[in-house]
């Protein structure tokens, strides 16, 4: 998690952000705990709560809070509030712990990350709801036969990528990996033809997607015969890679607990994904290209507390985040998913009527920033630095400001001298270094004229952050000098 410039721990920068996907409005996303669930939608179970002195976004609470023994059936799901651009690819990590468990000796059932744009849920299974409100089987208690739903069954129009901890009728065992999608109609939790029932509804349906299931070493503890251990902390990394040219099929990729590059959220090279298999987001019905993201979960009577620890969320396409300027000496942090701009003006500095700045994150080919933006000018020894997380792009950060009342663009607050702090963390794999890293500003945005307003470069073991001074906004981009150490 970002290590270098720390955001406030409520990682979700501001109600006013705005993504291009349609005319939707958005923030982005970057948890760094669940100390503020602000822009979080639960339903069923879902809550913040406290574990190990940190605060969790759990889903499940485990025994029976009234009684202290046992468990009782849930369900939850917890949905970011802003639709996601999905179509141009993401890349998403969280870290889940299944613990606590006090029924011996099969805690149930699991979690799953789920996209979803659902229009309605099937109330056969226990299902309530839709879109933001939608709340799959499980927790019911006007419905049986709901063990193993998992918190997805009987919502349309999504995809779960399941971490299920409970050996169903249909799951091949207790522990596994699995991609469950029946595209634009309803989810069901089925890995196998069978004659399974989830709540009232009979011969639930097959939603395993190509085949995409893998056994994993148990993520919910495991029993000796008479109590269960707490489960160990475990990180997930799922991309999903468009398809490109002719292409019908993109990818997408789940890691569970991979080798990572150090001092990032990356699966080191040759990481051995649990999944690995062809698809187009486009199978679903989105909204301009995007969707609702989140987690699901249930229980059975065999309670396990399942919480999500940490979450980043980094769409592939350009963003835009817009904020209130707050006073000198006060940073605001534009933030991305993986990566982010924090601009801090002088001590003294007074936004004059509330103007409001917004950054929009821009990915870019490398080769094609270096051939458009970088060749012909002083600067044509270096290249822009490559942003993991982003789909392996270059981001190029540019600023406007507008006036609170009108919206209308007007010029940002301005200093006479290069006194504006500008910095940038992001994770990279290139060799950026104190002395080969730069920090290029060009006036106007779209601009040839850059300038360097570098001034300094920190590099692992936290994230790279590199930092520089200016007089005003514009375009900003990293780079480093090429054959330079």
């Amino acid at each position: 998690m970002r290590s270098g410039i720390r955001l406030p721990i409520f990682a979700v920068i501001s109600a006013l952000a705005v993504m291009l996907v349609g005319s939707s409005a958005t923030a982005q996303i970057r948890f760094e705990d669940f100390s503020s669930v602000s822009n979080l939608q639960f339903n069923g179970s879902g809550h913040q709560a406290t574990w190990q002195s940190q605060y969790v976004l759990r889903l499940t609470d485990g025994p029976n809070p009234v009684t202290t023994r046992g468990g009782r059936p849930q369900a939850a799901t917890a949905y970011f509030n802003i639709q996601q651009p999905l179509t141009n690819g993401f890349t998403t990590w969280f870290e889940f712990q299944i613990h606590n468990p006090t029924v011996c000796c099969n805690p149930g059932d699991g979690l799953a990350f789920i996209i979803q744009n659902s229009t309605a849920t099937d109330q056969s299974y226990g299902a309530t709801g839709a879109g933001l409100t939608a709340l799959g089987a499980g927790g019911n208690p006007n419905y049986p036969n709901q063990a193993g739903a998992m918190g997805y069954a009987g919502i349309n129009n999504n995809l779960a990528v399941e971490f299920d901890i409970h050996q169903d009728p249909w799951d091949p065992n207790a522990s596994h990996v699995a991609v469950q999608s029946c595209g634009q109609d309803t989810n069901t939790p089925v890995h196998m033809a069978g004659d399974y029932t989830i709540g009232r509804h009979p011969n639930v349906p097959d939603c395993l997607y190509s085949n995409a299931i893998n056994t994993v070493p148990p993520m919910g503890g495991s029993c000796n015969g008479s109590t269960c251990m707490n489960g160990a902390v475990h990180q997930v990394v799922i991309e999903y890679t468009p398809p490109t040219g002719h292409q019908a099929m993109g990818t997408l990729v789940v890691w569970l607990d991979p080798p990572f590059i150090p001092g990032t959220h990356t699966p080191a090279v040759g990481a051995i994904p649990v999944i690995n298999v062809p698809y187009n987001i486009t199978s679903l019905s989105l909204n301009n290209g995007g969707a609702w993201v989140g987690f699901t979960a249930s229980q059975p009577a065999q309670a396990t507390a399942q919480d999500i620890l940490a979450w980043e969320f980094t769409p592939h396409t350009s963003l835009q985040v817009q904020q209130v300027i707050p006073p000198g000496g006060t940073p605001a942090t534009y933030g991305f998913g993986a990566h982010d701009m924090v601009v801090t003006y002088p001590p003294g500095f007074v936004n004059p009527g509330g103007i409001l700045m917004t950054v929009q994150a821009t990915p870019w080919n490398r080769n094609t920033f270096f051939s458009q933006r970088l060749l012909g000018t002083q600067f044509a020894n270096e290249t822009c630095v490559t942003y993991l997380g982003t789909g392996g792009n270059c981001i190029v950060y540019s600023v406007t400001c507008q006036d609170p009342i009108t919206l209308q663009n007007i010029p940002c607050p301005s200093e006479q001298q290069p006194t504006i702090d500008v910095d940038s963390s992001f994770y990279t794999t290139d060799p950026v270094s104190p002395t080969n890293a730069d920090f290029l500003e060009a006036d106007p945005i779209g601009s040839n004229n850059w300038i360097s307003i570098f001034t300094s470069y920190m590099s692992n073991p936290v994230d790279g952050t590199v930092s520089g001074k200016s007089k005003g906004f514009s375009d900003i981009v990293a780079t480093f000098q090429r054959n330079k150490p």
